[in-house]
């Protein structure tokens, strides 16, 4: 799967699950002739479900109402439907006569549904109704107007604007991610070449040897870095822990490994002088040193043929 593949999924994905649930897609308004009525008036109260075409309106609980002291509900209609393709619309009338005056905050009044098998409950808004008395003068009861306020733009559709803002901040960081991953893709791959022991270890004994540190009064270091080279070898080469052991205990180690004897002498013996030189201070020969170098490097090449003739066995 490319990486625009998998943007886009995740994208689909976080759409599927920011987008309004059953709930958020149903909803009741209430209307009425006035907010403020006179006592032993009848008003028209009108109930709008606007849902989606897959819910089923199961009641309206207008006991909220009637529990009210001096509240009757004198008329109740029945349901009214129209459905469009994208959803459907109930309307009820009832008429409602308040009897007792005062400030009364209207109940909200709960309304039942089925979505998906699941019954739920929802709610419409509560709302201020003044009912007065007989001898009040006829401007204070006008202009009349909707109980319930208007609902704001935002207000109604704010889980769809923050689903889109959400989808196209997760647009723009998928479009960075993309760019990111193919600026990666064209930037060059550093290529680590591993050089092989044998290889590195022949380049270090014809460096030594155009050094000419081998005709040196001070043998020291030469035999130092010669040493240093075979020990190098037998421990990238073959995994000896040449450099925590004594020369004794790699010697040992060659032997109990069946290295072959002109290897395991070449090694006794370019250890051994390389020890009496820098421990010993002991004295070598200018050929000799020159010797060694050669004799290193057909060690090289003996263990390199013992070595092919272990793995084909």
């Amino acid at each position: 799967m490319t990486i625009t593949r998998q943007i886009w999924l995740v994208l689909v994905l976080l759409m599927a699950f920011c987008l309004p649930r059953a709930d958020a897609q149903i909803q009741m308004e209430v209307t009425a002739d006035t907010n403020r009525m006179m006592i032993g008036d009848r008003q028209k109260l009108t109930f709008t479900i606007t849902c989606d075409p897959s819910i089923e309106i199961t009641g309206l609980a207008l006991d909220s109402i009637t529990r009210v002291e001096g509240f009757e509900l004198s008329d109740e209609k029945d349901w009214v439907e129209k459905k469009t393709s994208m959803s459907r619309i109930l309307t009820k009338e009832i008429m409602l006569t308040v009897f007792n005056p005062g400030e009364y905050d209207f109940p909200e009044v709960p309304y039942h549904y089925t979505y998906q098998g699941k019954e739920k409950t929802g709610r419409s808004r509560s709302w201020h109704l003044s009912v007065l008395p007989l001898n009040t003068p006829e401007p204070d009861i006008a202009p009349n107007k909707d109980i319930i306020e208007e609902t704001f733009f935002f207000e109604r559709y704010r889980v769809f604007i923050i689903s889109a803002l959400a989808l196209i901040l997760l647009t723009i960081a998928g479009i960075w991610y993309f760019k990111k991953y193919k600026r990666s893709l064209q930037e060059p791959v550093s290529v680590k070449i591993t050089i092989p022991p044998a290889v590195q270890a022949r380049q270090a004994l014809r460096e030594l040897r155009e050094s000419g540190s081998w005709r040196d009064e001070d043998h020291k270091p030469f035999q130092t870095q010669l040493s240093s080279i075979l020990r190098t070898y037998l421990q990238d080469e073959f995994n000896i822990p040449a450099y925590n052991h004594t020369s004794h205990e790699i010697i040992k180690t060659l032997q109990k490994r069946n290295f072959p004897y002109p290897i395991v002498e070449t090694a006794d013996k370019a250890l051994n002088i390389a020890d009496l030189v820098k421990f010993a201070n002991a004295r070598s020969r200018e050929e000799i040193n020159y010797s060694f170098i050669e004799k290193v490097e057909k060690l090289i090449d003996d263990a390199g043929s013992f070595k092919d003739k272990t793995l084909q066995g």
